[in-house]
């Protein structure tokens, strides 16, 4: 049972007091006898008969309608948060009703945002592809600080302009069956003038397309992009930059790490920049920035020296050359370094942590590791420091630091050396070790 409420015009209204008119009966009846509690018994009827009605005993046929009344009914005016919205029809209990077939239900919500907040963008490339596609790249916010390396005595290093990304740029594509945006790097100094960058727009839609994004320098009259597929588009560039898209998606690994779930893409594509002079650069993602060895170079720090040389060994060079050796053996992929722990002055928990690299997620490019020794010195007979990399399947690790000492005749790489290298691949020597780094000071 409802109480029915008749609109009534603003000019009705006493301030405060709202009017409404009631219909009394059956309904008016049951809710105040509700609102009484049960038990309590009313004692007159609303018809003004001497019958006393109880809750639960009264029907429509114990009550006799009466005529509509015309009275004043104090509504309070409650507080109506901004997140309220009018819902038509009955009024569930406890809402304030605002009219006849609405009232007010508080409603969870808030404010969206924007992936690129509120920043101005400028417009830098607009097109359409010969699909329809509508693709369009703004510049958001740009600095020109990348960031600093500074080693463990304090010396800082400013690496140039292109080894950091230096703002992001908004790339939208829609039309046919694909909305979508997503973004990029921008480098206020590409190396040599250019940058490649890729991502994948469409996927939400069903509808995955390949995109290229790239900075070119002055004089590129026109940029293509091949990809593994036989998929072809070109486009000259505006105001330096230029967007690429064809349909579909790269080669894509799912990897679900305890319910996290990322993709790894493999996009497979040539790229080549004409200028104006007819002269042709090509970039492609199999030899590109990240593998040039120019680019490595000159977006690394400068290495830490090596300590000073100290007496040297009856034959340097042949030391050398077995510790050379040595680090090569312990990194190689032959299962035989695995077995011999003796090539290694403390060889306890190194076999425990290896195991634990097998099994876990870095045992591919753990198993294809391989140490360079780049620089060696001996601080005295029976010791020598030596800075190597690590070459794997997926990456370089540069500017490791290691040591080597004879043992009983024998040169031995160290327990520290080793464990360090094992922690990067999840494998945890115990006890503990340190970090080999010369000292600077």
């Amino acid at each position: 049972m409802t109480i029915e409420f008749d609109s009534i015009s603003s000019t009705e209204k006493p301030a405060g007091q709202p009017r409404r008119r009631i219909a009394a009966g059956v309904g008016a009846t049951m809710l105040i006898a509700a609102a009484g509690g049960v038990g309590f018994g009313i004692g007159h009827s609303v018809d003004g008969s001497d019958r006393a009605l109880s809750p639960g005993t009264a029907s429509e046929a114990d009550v006799e309608p009466v005529e509509e009344l015309d009275i004043e009914v104090p509504v309070t005016e409650a507080y109506v948060p901004a997140s309220t919205i009018a819902v038509a029809g009955d009024a569930p209990a406890g809402q304030p009703v605002t009219s006849d077939d609405q009232y007010v239900a508080e409603s969870s919500g808030g404010p969206g945002f924007s992936v690129f907040g509120d920043q101005a963008l400028e417009l830098l490339y607009e097109r359409t592809s010969a699909d329809g596609l509508i693709v369009r790249v703004h510049l958001g916010q740009t600095w020109d600080d990348g960031g600093y390396y500074s080693d463990e005595s304090g010396n800082e290093w400013q690496p140039p302009a292109w080894c950091y990304e230096s703002g992001q740029v908004r790339i939208a594509l829609g039309g046919a069956n694909v909305i979508d945006v997503g973004s990029a790097p921008w480098y206020t100094e590409p190396y040599q003038g250019r940058s490649v960058s890729w991502l994948t727009l469409g996927r939400p839609d069903g509808d995955p397309h390949r995109v290229l994004f790239g900075q070119v320098p002055d004089g590129t009259t026109l940029v293509t992009a091949t990809f593994g597929d036989g998929s072809v588009d070109s486009a000259a560039p505006e105001n330096g930059v230029v967007a690429l898209v064809v349909s579909g998606e790269p080669e894509t690994i799912e990897h679900n790490e305890d319910g996290y779930i990322w993709l790894e893409e493999s996009p497979d594509f040539e790229i080549t920049f004409q200028s104006v002079d007819g002269a042709t650069a090509v970039a492609s993602n199999a030899v590109g920035t990240w593998n040039d060895p120019d680019f490595v170079a000159s977006c690394s720090p400068p290495p830490p020296t090596l300590p000073e040389a100290g007496e040297q060994p009856a034959d340097p060079a042949a030391d050398e050359a077995t510790i050379t050796e040595l680090m090569s053996n312990i990194y190689g992929e032959s299962d035989e370094s695995f077995e011999t722990l003796d090539w290694i002055d403390d060889p306890t928990g190194v076999a425990e942590a290896r195991e634990e690299v097998a099994a876990g997620s870095f045992e591919e490019p753990a198993a294809s590791a391989e140490a360079i020794v780049e620089a060696l010195v001996f601080t005295a007979p029976n010791e020598a420091w030596f800075r190597y990399r690590i070459e794997t399947s997926v990456t370089t690790l540069r500017d490791r630091f290691g040591i080597a000492r004879l043992i009983d005749g024998m040169w031995k790489i160290t327990r520290d050396t080793i464990c360090q290298d094992l922690s990067m691949a999840s494998g945890n020597c115990e006890p503990g070790y340190e970090v080999v780094f010369p000292d600077q000071g």
